[in-house]
């Protein structure tokens, strides 16, 4: 926050703290002490952001049960875990504690970790977390929370049918976030709310003209801090009359800091198929890389998702070391509408993990060198 604050000095932003709501076309009003101040602007722009989200009948207490906030301010090292789901956030925490050596145990209502990743990628974590010791149930339906002297005790439901229960010391609910849109006035404006996020057009403008929606509380967005990021330069940029692209879902890159990393952008392969795309392939493993022998990081792979008749990249799915950071080649590649030829012909430095990037897109082509 003071990072902020510094910035907003450093080029003139006025602040204002207090309760925001909007207030009708070009106004917004803020309450603080019982006093009201009403701003008026050309453009308003919603970026209210959004709030863990639990089960019903579950009750967060931040100290046994707990969000993604109140696990980071733990006194010690819990003996054990339960996390019920395997998202990012999900799969992120359970990495970290499961390297503080606490006992991990990871309950996902879906049939696969990372659901919304590449059905390999998914396999691919399970392997290696299952390899670590942690515990996975998935299609698993939780039923219930029950708090105890020890911790609590989750009652589930197995891919079976079977009920089930396990005790841990503490309870990470990890099933996503909630925008925040309660109480800022957009029931009295054009805007589309649906289930709490704000449907917003290609440039971030709602149907509400001059409103614009950022962050976590935008419609079929993901709610990714470098996502929100964009779309307010975006958003900032339509409003100033500059020419801005539309953003582009599949263009965003995810970016998952579990053990092994992973690193996505674009369509999965499924996707592409589903999508009516002549799909190929290509996989490049990390233990024939050069750079991760020398880290002693063999696990995972790199795959890229192909359009075989136009030779566009449609997608790269990364598990593996320093996932998050090579990606980024694979985010321009797809930004600038790329072909495997164009990246099969692109140097990569040696000995790097990134070189793996060529050999994955050369993979495509039956052509890669080190495997």
């Amino acid at each position: 926050a003071k990072g902020i604050e510094f910035l907003f000095r450093k080029n003139k932003v006025e602040s204002m703290q207090g309760w925001g709501r909007w207030a009708g076309p070009g106004k917004v009003a803020v309450e603080k002490d019982g006093k009201t101040t009403e701003v008026e602007a050309t453009h308003i722009i919603l970026a209210t952001g959004s709030e863990a989200r639990t089960l019903p009948g579950v009750e967060l207490d931040g100290k046994t049960v707990l969000s993604n906030r109140e696990i980071l301010a733990l006194p010690a090292v819990p003996k054990s875990l339960i996390v019920v789901g395997a998202g990012a956030v999900g799969v992120e925490f359970a990495s970290i504690y499961n390297s503080f050596g606490t006992e991990v145990t990871i309950l996902e209502m879906l049939p696969r970790v990372v659901p919304l990743e590449d059905e390999e990628i998914s396999a691919e974590l399970d392997k290696a977390f299952r390899k670590k010791s942690i515990k996975i149930f998935t299609e698993a339906k939780v039923e219930s929370v029950k708090k105890d002297a020890k911790g609590a005790t989750v009652t589930f439901k197995d891919k079976a049918g079977k009920t089930q229960a396990l005790s841990a010391e503490k309870i990470l609910i990890a099933v996503g976030r909630k925008p925040q849109t309660e109480n800022i006035g957009l029931e009295k404006s054009k805007a589309k709310v649906e289930r709490g996020f704000v449907h917003v057009g290609p440039y971030l403008e709602t149907a509400e003209p001059g409103l614009y929606a950022i962050g976590d509380i935008v419609a079929g967005l993901p709610q990714l801090a470098h996502a929100a990021s964009m779309e307010g330069i975006i958003a900032v940029g339509k409003m100033a009359g500059k020419d801005v692209p539309q953003l582009d879902r599949n263009r965003i890159p995810n970016a998952t800091y579990c053990e092994p990393q992973i690193g996505s952008i674009g369509m999965t392969e499924k996707q592409a198929r589903d999508a009516g795309f002549q799909v190929k392939t290509g996989k490049f493993p990390f233990a024939a890389n050069s750079k991760a022998s020398i880290l002693g990081q063999h696990e995972g792979f790199i795959k890229v998702v192909a359009d075989e008749k136009y030779g566009e990249a449609l997608g790269v799915h990364i598990i593996g070391p320093l996932a998050t950071e090579v990606i980024a080649e694979a985010v321009a590649a797809l930004q600038l509408e790329a072909t495997i030829d164009d990246m099969l012909f692109t140097i990569h430095a040696h000995p790097t993990v990134w070189e793996a990037m060529g050999d994955a897109f050369a993979s495509v082509r039956g052509l890669a060198i080190n495997a």
